[in-house]
């Protein structure tokens, strides 16, 4: 297995993938950080420059995965982060950031909801050919 590291925004780096059909195959790996918008939106641009307009770095995505850091005592208040989309140009992925409010009786919250959650920094990790 060979591995090469490369400077560019977001981290990423290449890894020689063994074991498949095509032996010698070469899979890049990139990892980066977004921080979700009034939407509760989260989108990672793994171009070249990290913009939209910036060349891809990938060309197909095969598995992207986002995560969220919280220590807020209250269960509810804790953002949660699912994947949104993974972009067919291999340009972004993006993720909805969500909490839940709702009314509590007894002790027990019923009729919650989700909403955005905006101003959360989430983890990307994105695994895909070039």
């Amino acid at each position: 297995m060979g591995v090469e590291f490369f400077s560019l925004s977001p981290t990423a780096f290449q890894v020689l993938k063994s074991g498949e059909s095509h032996p010698k195959k070469v899979m890049r790996i990139v990892y980066g950080q977004a921080t979700s918008d009034v939407n509760g939106v989260a989108t990672l641009y793994f171009t070249d420059d990290g913009l939209a307009t910036g060349n891809p770095l990938l060309t197909a995505i095969d598995y992207a995965v986002a995560s969220v850091y919280s220590t807020n005592a209250n269960i509810n208040a804790r953002p949660r982060v699912q994947m949104r989309e993974k972009n067919v140009a291999g340009k972004y992925v993006s993720a909805n950031v969500t909490n839940i409010t709702g009314v509590t009786v007894l002790g027990i919250n019923v009729l919650g909801s989700e909403n955005p959650v905006s101003g959360v920094l989430v983890d990307f990790m994105i695994l895909g050919s070039f």
